[in-house]
Order: structure tokens, then sequence, then C-alpha cells
């Protein structure tokens, strides 16, 4: 039970403190580019259903192209936008997640807020705000903390922890094994 309770914690830190990013603020980033807007899990017209439950992205109960405000269970699931709970082996979000995903691989080809933690793979191709953890991470551009074995990013604020941590941005030192840190 201790165990459940501290993640809790650590949980609603890693959130609390990628909701505060310095992208909402407004701020350019060090790639010169405007930063994008908050991640909200779906516009006002869109579809969002609470709850997911698939095996493939083929046989879900809730379409691929819908969003989902709540819980994702999974074998392999795939939807617009994800805030809550993602629990499952594969998870794939299409533009924005924010909240914890548990799985083997956890990709968002969007923006990404929150904690993954992955046996394999996270990922977040715009970039992340939060916590990636899993035997590989890649961000576009991260506000955070990455640990895993091989940690990539093209831009960071943070530190990476593992044997191959890389930031494309940096002029020196781009790849440092153990600990890497930009800020």
């Amino acid at each position: 039970m201790r165990r459940f309770r501290i993640l809790g914690v650590v949980t609603t830190v890693v959130i609390s403190l990628a909701s505060a990013s310095y992208a909402d603020k407004g701020q350019v980033g060090n790639t010169g580019t405007a930063p994008a807007t908050p991640a909200s899990p779906a516009s006002a017209s869109e579809p969002v259903a609470p709850l997911q439950l698939a095996l493939v992205p083929t046989i879900q109960l809730v379409p691929q192209d819908q969003s989902i405000r709540g819980l994702r269970l999974n074998i392999y699931g795939e939807n617009q936008n994800m805030s809550g709970v993602d629990v499952g082996l594969m998870h794939e979000t299409k533009d924005r997640f924010s909240g914890v995903a548990f799985g083997l691989l956890n990709t968002v080809h969007g923006e990404a807020r929150g904690l993954q933690l992955s046996g394999i793979y996270s990922g977040a191709d715009a970039g992340m705000s939060g916590l990636q953890v899993g035997i590989v991470n890649r961000s576009g551009n991260i506000h955070g903390l990455q640990i895993g074995v091989a940690n990539f990013a093209d831009d960071m604020t943070g530190i990476q922890i593992g044997l191959w941590n890389e930031i494309k941005s940096k002029e020196n030192w781009s790849v440092v094994p153990i600990i890497n840190a930009a800020f």
C-alpha cells in the first residue's frame, strides 16, 4: 500500500510540475520556435469519452479519431488525444497526451505532459513536459527528466540519466554517459 501512496504522490508532483512548464508562459524555446498551445485533451466540438477498452486500434470501444478523458485500458490502443491514466501494452496518441501512461511502448505524436513509464520505449515527437522512464526515451523538446538506458532529445531543459544521453541542440558535449543536462 505504501508503494501505491508514494506512486500517487510522485504522479501528482510530476503532473503539477508539467502543467507549470515554461511552455505555458508564452516563452520561446531554444529552438527559436514559438511554444505549442497548452495540451488540452480535446477541443470543445470534438467527442470525448471517459473510458477506452482496446485490443487493437480496429477493435476498440471508442474510435481512433476520438479523444479519451479518463481511463484507457488496452493491448494496443490509439486515440486522437488522451488525458488521464493509460494502462496497457502499447499506447499511441495522435496529438496530445496529458496524464500518466504505464506500458511497454508509449508513443505520442504531438505534445505530452506528465509521466510516461515504459518497459521498452517512451516517445513524444513534438515535446514532453514531465518524466520519461524506459529503456529508450525520445522527445523532440523536453522540459523535465529522462531516465533510461538510452535517452534522446532534440532540445532539452532538464536532466537525462542513462548510459547514452543525447541532447542534439547542445554545441559541446551533446552525448554524455551517465548524466547529461541542459538549462
